[in-house]
């Protein structure tokens, strides 16, 4: 399965990869949105930056993203307010929103079909939810719109908009950072030691190292496996069928609509990874729907993301663990990786220059634990622990075969191995015994 942005944006021939031992000022593990902003902004300050990536610049998370640039992140602030207090709640909105600014700008270098658009989010059962986060958007200043009816084909009770975010093409922007990004690709980094990354062709050394690669490398030290959970996404790009205007998502994490180009892009499906997709999810959910919404369209692309599911809702953003101050982690964007990305790059770069940043407490690894999705992940990971079945490299829990992408997952913490045995998605590092061997 391939994405529209993969399908639509082409690169003439893969980058370098690593030869040998070098050394650098930042070593940035994970060449997506994430990695490759932060490695531009500390590039561009004259900071001795290279970035590592196992496969090809883009090809995981951002690659298979939808592509929304955004603050509104489904119904967020309502639940920040109650959880945060209005002031860390406003904090959040608004490094969020810095970053569809800073995306703005960086557009303007870097042609990647950006587009200003209203974000929505529509209700799909009685307007008590929505209500409430419009009037947390009131208390936090946030201009909206509202819309009694949204126009897509499901049926909803009114629509909260988000004026002047975007959307754009991923890859396009990735790409054109290239000049200004020293990367390696096809260095897939097996162990970090202190400030020494170990890759099958040789090491580098660095004082800074930053842990770009979605699931984080290291993630028993820090507690990661903990921390987070993955799930599954499904997209489709339709081809004749009409578009929407603006960018819509159903409040309970419901079908998400844009346009790219003549295309519309259709998504969800989702369930945790390992856990499905059942017949009513994934690829076979997003036909069904299409087949008697779009009935004169045709499929273009269908592609799936994997995403990193927090605790709490808020990324993982700053000093990995307090035994190891030089390493830095991004993780945990909960769907909203591209605003998600830029916050995360301009905080670590900060903090690696400055020693700080203004969102350092917000997002800091180090916050409680203690929110009833821990025990939720720690239930998953003891029944599956002692289930019987394939087990998983990265901490031995049970596999699950995905039927409709011919993948074995876990459901513990979302690692994902193609038919042949081979590492699809981390956390794992080694590959599994072929199943079909």
């Amino acid at each position: 399965m391939t994405s529209i942005w993969a399908e639509e944006t082409k690169r003439a021939d893969d980058g370098k990869t690593l030869e040998g031992d070098v050394k650098a000022d930042v070593l940035v593990i994970g060449a997506g949105m994430a990695g490759m902003l932060c490695a531009a902004f500390l590039s561009k300050i004259g900071c001795g930056c290279v970035v590592a990536e196992a496969d090809r610049v883009g090809s995981g998370a951002t690659g298979n993203t939808t592509a929304k640039v955004t603050a509104q992140h489904g119904l967020v602030y309502d639940r920040l307010i109650e959880k945060e207090g209005p002031d860390r709640a406003r904090l959040y909105f608004e490094a969020n929103q810095a970053a569809v600014a800073g995306l703005r700008d960086l557009a303007r270098s870097v042609p990647c079909d950006f587009e200003e658009r209203t974000a929505y989010v529509y209700a799909e059962g009685t307007t008590e939810n929505l209500e409430r986060e419009q009037d947390a958007y009131e208390r936090l200043g946030i201009p909206h719109r509202t819309m009694p009816s949204a126009p897509v084909p499901v049926a909803n009770m009114g629509a909260l908009g988000m004026e002047r975010q975007a959307q754009f093409n991923p890859l396009k922007l990735l790409y054109g950072l290239l000049p200004r990004v020293d990367v390696y690709e096809h260095t897939f980094v097996t162990d970090v030691s202190d400030n020494v990354a170990k890759t099958p062709h040789g090491s580098i050394t660095a004082d800074f190292i930053v842990f770009a690669t979605h699931y984080p490398l290291v993630n028993v030290p820090g507690l990661y496996f903990m921390k987070l959970h993955q799930e599954r996404s499904y997209a489709l790009a339709l081809e004749d069928a009409p578009g929407v205007d603006g960018m819509f998502i159903g409040e309970g994490g419901g079908y998400s609509l844009r346009t790219y180009g003549d295309y519309l892009l259709l998504g969800g499906g989702g369930h945790r990874t390992g856990e499905g997709p059942h017949p009513d999810q994934g690829y076979a959910k997003l036909r069904a729907f299409a087949a008697e919404a779009y009935p004169g369209s045709a499929e273009r692309c269908a592609w799936a993301a994997q995403d990193c599911m927090s605790l709490d809702h808020m990324p993982y953003i700053g000093v990995h663990r307090p035994g190891q101050p030089n390493h830095y982690v991004a993780t945990g964007f909960n769907k909203w990786g591209m605003t998600g990305s830029y916050v995360a790059a301009r905080a670590i770069a900060d903090m690696i220059v400055n020693g700080r940043s203004a969102v350092d407490e917000l997002f800091s690894p180090e916050r409680s634990m203690l929110h009833p999705s821990l025990f939720s992940n720690m239930g998953v990971s003891a029944a599956n622990l002692v289930k019987p079945g394939k087990r998983c490299s990265h901490l031995g829990c049970s596999l699950e075969h995905n039927d409709q992408e011919d993948t074995w997952d876990c459901p513990c913490h979302g690692s994902r191995f193609s038919a042949d045995g081979s590492v699809a998605d981390g956390p794992a590092t080694k590959p599994i015994k072929a199943p079909r061997g």
